[in-house]
C-alpha cells in the first residue's frame, strides 16, 4: 500500500525515524528503564504517551540544559506532538536550529567528540521530516537529508559495533534506492548520496536486532518494509504483533496490525476488527490524543467493512460521526463526508454527489476541495453509462468471493450477466474469482481477454486486469512478462489505483494470499 507520492515517500519515511537514535552514544544497551532515563522516555513515547514523554525529556534538561541526549530527546517528543498541536512549530523550529548549532560548535572544536557528531546526524533527519511534513520545503528537506547520511557515514566508521546506529543509514539506504524514478532526479541535482536497497535491509535488521533504544522504531519500520515492497507479509505480521504486545497502550500499533491482518494478502478480517474494537474501546476522553485515535480507528473499521463489501455497515459507522458535526480535529468531518460519498457512488446512490457538494461548499474545509473536486468529476463520468449499475449489482457476489463461498459468488455473477451480457465488469469479476480460489490458469486466460481487448473498457478496469494478470505471470514464473504489464500499468495509467501496487510489483513478485484465516 503506498500512501504518499514516492518523493514524499522516500524522503519523508528516509527521516520518519531515523532522529530518534537519541542518547546512544551514552547509553548502549542493557540498562533498564529505571536505571537509564534517557531509555524511559523514549518507553514513554512508544507507549503512546506523547506528552508524558516530552514531560519526562523537560524535567531532565532542566537540570542539564546543554546535555544534548536530553535536548534531543525533548525536541523529538515535542515534533511528535505538532500534529495535534500546530501552535508547537515555531518553538520546535527554534529548538532544533539552537541543537544543531550546538553540535556543530562541539564537532567543530573537536573530531573526536563522537556524541556531538551523533546528535548532528540525527538533528539533521528530524530537521528534513519536520520540513517535509509541514511543508517547509524539499530542496532544504533534502541538503538535510544528505548532512544527516554524511554524518552518519562518519558516526559508524568510528563506532559500528553500535546497533542503534543503523536505523537512519538503513532507512536512507533502503527508500531512497526503491524510488529510483524520483529520488535519482533530486540526487542529480542536488548531488545527494546514492543509496542501497540491499544493504538498506541488513543495517534496519541489525538495529532491530541488536539496537536497545531504538529497536522498536526499526521493528515499526521492517512490518512497513516487509508487509509493502518485499512481499513477506507474514513476517511483517510477526513484527507488528510483537510491537502490539509489547506496547498495547500505543493505539499507532495497533492501527498498522489492524491494517495487515486486513490486507489482501491475510484477510484475516475478524483479527483486524478486534484490533480496532479495542482502540475504540480505550479512547474514550475528550483529549487531542483520544480524539484522533477514536476517529482513525473508525475510519479504519469502516475501511475494512468495504474490504468486506458489506457497504451498508461502512457507511453505518461513518454517518453518525458526520451527523455530529464534529469541529474537532478539524480534518474528522470533511474525511467522513468524502469516505462516504465514496462508499454511496459504489452503491450508485443518487445522493453520493451531496456529500462531496458538502466538503466543497464549506470554506473550512479548503484543503479538501481537490479532493470532492476529482469525486465529483468521477461520479459523474461514472453516470454517462450504466458502469454504475453493474458494479452496484456485483456487489453482493463480492461479498461471497471475500467469505470463501465461491459457487454462491459464481452463481451471483452469473445472474448479473445474464442482465448485462457481454459487460466487461463481470467478466473481471469471473475471471477474479478463479484468482481468488486459486485457479491462476483460468483467471489468466479470463483476464488475457480483457487486457488484449480492444472495445472500449473503462480505464480502471482495464489496469485491474493488467495489474491482476501480472500477478498471475508472477505466481507462475513468468517474471519478465508481469514486469511489463506492471510497466504498462504504471506508464499508461498512471490516474488510476492499479499504479500504485504495480509499482510494487516492479520491486518484489507477486506472492500468492497466506492462508490464514479470519
Amino acid at each position: 500500500m503506498v500512501r504518499r507520492s514516492a518523493i514524499r515517500f522516500g524522503f519523508a519515511i528516509v527521516v520518519l525515524v531515523g532522529g530518534v537514535r537519541v542518547a546512544a552514544a551514552q547509553s548502549q544497551t542493557t540498562t533498564s528503564p529505571s536505571a537509564d532515563p534517557v531509555l524511559a522516555g523514549y518507553l514513554r513515547l512508544y507507549s503512546g504517551d506523547r506528552d508524558g514523554a516530552y514531560r519526562h525529556f523537560e524535567t531532565l534538561r532542566a537540570r542539564e540544559p546543554e546535555n544534548l541526549a536530553f535536548w534531543y530527546g525533548q525536541l523529538f517528543a515535542h515534533e511528535s506532538r505538532i500534529d495535534l498541536r500546530p501552535a508547537l512549530q515555531t518553538s520546535f523550529e527554534q529548538g532544533i536550529d539552537q541543537l544543531l548549532a550546538k553540535a556543530d560548535d562541539r564537532y567543530s572544536r573537536t573530531h573526536a567528540d563522537s556524541e556531538a557528531l551523533f546528535y548532528l546526524a540525527n538533528g539533521y533527519l528530524l530537521r528534513s521530516r519536520y520540513r517535509l511534513d509541514h511543508n517547509k520545503g524539499i530542496w532544504g528537506a533534502a541538503r538535510d537529508a544528505a548532512k544527516s547520511k554524511s554524518y552518519s557515514d562518519e558516526y559508524l566508521k568510528q563506532h559500528p559495533e553500535h546497533g542503534d546506529a543503523y536505523l537512519a543509514l538503513g532507512l536512507y539506504n533502503y527508500y531512497v534506492d526503491i524510488a529510483p524514478t524520483f529520488i535519482k532526479v533530486l540526487r542529480f541535482i542536488l548531488f545527494l548520496p546514492a543509496g542501497s536497497r540491499t544493504e538498506g535491509l541488513k543495517q534496519l535488521e541489525r538495529a532491530a536486532r541488536e539496537g536497545s533504544l531504538f529497536a522498536p522504531l526499526a521493528d515499526d519500520v521492517l512490518s512497513e518494509v516487509y508487509g509493502t515492497f518485499e512481499g513477506r507479509v507474514p513476517d511483517a505480521v510477526r513484527v507488528a504483533e510483537r510491537l502490539q504486545q509489547r506496547f498495547p497502550d500505543n493505539p499507532d500499533y495497533r492501527m498498522d496490525l489492524a491494517r495487515l491482518y486486513a490486507s489482501s494478502a491475510i484477510e484475516s478480517f475478524g483479527r483486524a476488527a478486534d484490533q480496532y474494537s479495542a482502540i475504540l474501546a480505550r479512547a474514550t476522553s475528550a483529549s487531542p490524543e483520544d480524539l484522533r485515535a477514536k476517529y482513525r480507528a473508525t475510519l479504519g473499521l469502516s475501511d475494512l467493512r468495504r474490504s468486506q463489501w458489506r457497504l451498508d455497515e461502512a457507511i453505518g459507522l461513518l454517518t453518525p460521526v458526520i451527523d455530529a458535526k464534529i469541529a474537532t480535529p478539524d480534518w474528522v468531518t470533511p474525511n467522513f463526508l468524502l469516505r462516504r460519498a465514496n462508499y454511496r457512488t459504489l452503491l450508485n446512490d443518487p445522493g453520493a454527489p451531496d456529500d462531496a457538494r458538502r466538503v466543497l461548499g464549506d470554506g473550512k474545509m479548503s484543503t479538501f476541495h481537490k479532493a470532492a473536486e476529482r469525486q465529483l468529476a468521477a461520479i459523474d463520468d461514472r453516470r454517462r453509462s450504466d458502469e454504475g449499475v453493474v458494479y452496484a449489482e456485483l456487489i453482493p457476489g463480492n461479498r461471497l468471493a471475500v467469505e470463501h463461498q465461491w459457487n454462491d459468488a459464481k452463481a451471483a455473477y452469473d445472474r448479473v450477466g445474464a442482465s448485462h451480457p457481454g459487460d466487461w465488469q463481470v467478466k473481471y469479476r469471473l475471471a477474479y474469482l478463479d484468482f481468488q480460489r486459486g485457479s491462476y490458469d483460468a483467471a489468466a486466460r479470463g483476464l488475457e481477454s480483457i487486457v488484449t481487448s480492444g472495445a472500449k473498457i473503462p480505464r480502471w478496469l482495464k489496469a485491474a486486469a493488467m495489474l491482476n494478470l501480472g500477478w498471475t505471470y508472477d505466481i507462475g514464473g513468468r517474471r519478465t512478462e508481469a514486469v511489463k504489464l506492471y510497466k504498462k500499468v504504471v506508464d499508461d495509467y498512471e490516474d488510476q489505483g492499479a499504479a500504485g501496487a504495480a509499482r510494487l510489483g516492479l520491486l518484489t513478485p507477486y506472492r500468492p494470499r497466506s492462508t490464514t484465516s479470519s
